[in-house]
């Protein structure tokens, strides 16, 4: 009898005084969309953030899909339908910069527009003939996610548009990827599919180029045309550069397929950083109030240590 009191007392003093182990957080944005629970598995270890209380279980939002993941640690910190695959619009643009990182044939060499670069659907800004320097493509693909200027990128490296593609899709398996895959490099197909949980090594593996980075930091870039007297001014589709958080890294996406999608990297107050992904957001305002909602659940409700 002695012995069944101590050890009671035992599990009161672990639930009261010590972090679980691992703790299930049922995501209740999850009732809604698809009838199901989905069951969130938090990791303590040395070093992860840890949940303050379980009282909140997420945010309700409109993306089908989202994660929060630690930078540090990599543990996940909430998600909705992670692992299912969805159309990723322009965020495709991060994996055909890491790949054409690996085939730079060289940041001031010249590319001239050709017809080939066009692409039907999205907006575009270059003009056929103009001679334009691989190191500004590579910031206009990422600034305003300008297609032409991702398609004149890719064939600057001298692969072929299918050996490009083909290089995508290694590239993705090599970071873990397993439910993605690829047929072009701007985005505008529908058949390029991933999951906000593949995005998370995507994003990982892209901000951790400092050139990568840079690029989506910048609100506005500027550059000249080598052959004509052109000058162009490119804004960045990622509002949120301009909002209260610390962005550190981001890439906007659409297509009417996709629906509205945002990858960011974000810093909080105390020095803390994390990925947000948002997959099929309802509209293009929503994509950046939601990625804020949730950047502001996760910094109150965790704690870093």
């Amino acid at each position: 009898m002695l012995l069944s009191i101590l050890a009671n007392l035992a599990v009161i003093y672990n639930l009261i005084f010590l972090p679980p182990l691992v703790a299930f957080i049922p995501d209740a944005s999850n009732f809604a969309d698809s009838g199901r629970i989905n069951f969130l598995s938090s990791a303590y270890s040395a070093g992860a953030p840890y949940r303050k209380n379980n009282t909140s279980l997420g945010m309700a939002i409109t993306a089908w899909s989202a994660i929060i993941i630690d930078k540090e640690s990599g543990t996940i910190l909430w998600q909705k339908n992670s692992d299912v695959t969805r159309p990723v619009a322009s965020i495709t643009k991060l994996l055909t910069a890491l790949v054409f990182l690996d085939y730079n044939p060289g940041w001031e060499t010249k590319v001239i527009i050709q017809k080939s670069d066009y692409r039907l659907g999205g907006r575009s800004y270059l003009y056929l003939g103009e001679e334009i320097l691989v190191y500004d493509l590579f910031y206009a693909s990422l600034v305003a996610s300008s297609n032409e200027a991702t398609a004149a990128l890719v064939r600057s490296t001298g692969l072929t548009a299918e050996e490009f593609v083909n290089k995508m899709n290694q590239k993705a398996k090599s970071l873990g990827m397993s439910n993605s895959h690829w047929v072009e490099p701007t985005g505008l197909n529908s058949d390029n599919v991933s999951t906000a949980a593949d995005l998370g090594l995507l994003i990982q593996a892209a901000f951790n180029q400092s050139i990568i980075m840079q690029a989506t930091l910048q609100e506005e870039y500027q550059f000249d045309v080598l052959n004509v007297p052109r000058h162009y001014v490119l804004k960045n589709t990622d509002t949120l550069l301009k909002s209260y958080l610390n962005i550190l890294a981001g890439k906007t996406g659409y297509l009417e397929e996709a629906g509205y999608c945002l990858v960011s990297l974000i810093k909080g107050n105390e020095g803390q950083e994390i990925y947000i992904i948002v997959l099929g957001s309802e509209s293009e305002t929503s994509r950046f109030q939601e990625v804020k909602s949730l950047a502001q659940w996760a910094f109150d409700n965790y704690v870093w240590e």
